[in-house]
């Protein structure tokens, strides 16, 4: 049977972030990291299984708590989405220096396009996934409502996300607003697989398109219907770990 390994290591200023690393029941034909959602965790219930069934196909997978969330060390206040390229490319390194180093990134919602800003950045990754993720990270922002008008004028601001509130600062919204994604996939030049879900009132499909005119290399649209944003379903988070395994092995990665 798969094996899960709990694995701790540094993220950005030296924060100790907490993982897990799904293991094949025979040597890895590959590895892959997975960025989970913004404010998501590593235990997000399609994040794990679509983990635990890629790593019945052979693909060895970490999935990790970003700083500030989970189980992992730091405030959530203090991260960004730039924090978040920094933990993504530490678990990378982690990979690299305690296993092997990973040639796929997976990243759902917000952490697809922190994988997308993070895959030109190390030069292991050859192929990217995303899971209904935002053509550009400023996207968040729209579900801030009042307290955006807060954070723009400087102050803190307290959001609240499937009934759980966090503080969030202004460095966040300029943090977010400083990243040009169209800019960043322009010179992409791996494949990329495009998860989009129909029908998502969260992260609206135009955004997948987005991705797949800006990115430099080979794209794939994969459309998941019946289905929600976060993928709550057992069915569809099997779509997408064979639809991902598959995409691996056709890209030679596995």
């Amino acid at each position: 049977m798969p094996q899960t390994l709990r694995v701790t290591f540094p993220g950005h200023d030296k924060l100790m972030l907490d993982g897990r690393l799904e293991l094949p029941d025979q040597a890895p034909s590959c590895h892959a990291v997975f960025a989970h959602c913004f404010t998501c965790s590593k235990d997000l219930l399609s994040t794990f299984r679509i983990s635990k069934q890629l790593a019945a196909r052979g693909i060895a997978t970490l999935r990790f708590d970003f700083a500030g969330l989970g189980t992992s060390e730091g405030d959530f206040p203090d991260t960004s989405f730039s924090t978040q390229i920094q933990d993504l490319l530490a678990a990378c390194d982690f990979l690299s220096q305690q296993h092997q180093p990973p040639s796929l990134l997976i990243g759902h919602s917000l952490g697809g396009t922190a994988a997308l800003a993070a895959a030109g950045q190390y030069e292991s990754v050859r192929a990217v996934a995303t899971i209904a993720a935002p053509g550009q990270p400023q996207h968040v922002l729209h579900h801030f409502g009042e307290a955006l008008a807060a954070l723009q004028a400087g102050r803190d601001a307290s959001i609240e996300v499937a009934g759980v509130r966090y503080t969030v600062r202004p460095q966040f919204v300029q943090d977010v607003q400083g990243h040009d994604m169209q800019k960043t996939l322009a010179t992409l030049h791996k494949p990329v697989l495009i998860f989009h879900v129909d029908g998502d009132t969260i992260v609206g499909p135009h955004n997948a398109e987005q991705i797949q005119q800006w990115c430099a290399g080979e794209t794939r649209l994969y459309p998941l219907r019946g289905t929600d944003h976060v993928l709550s379903d057992r069915q569809s988070a099997s779509v997408v770990s064979n639809a991902i395994a598959d995409f691996a092995e056709q890209q030679g990665l596995c």
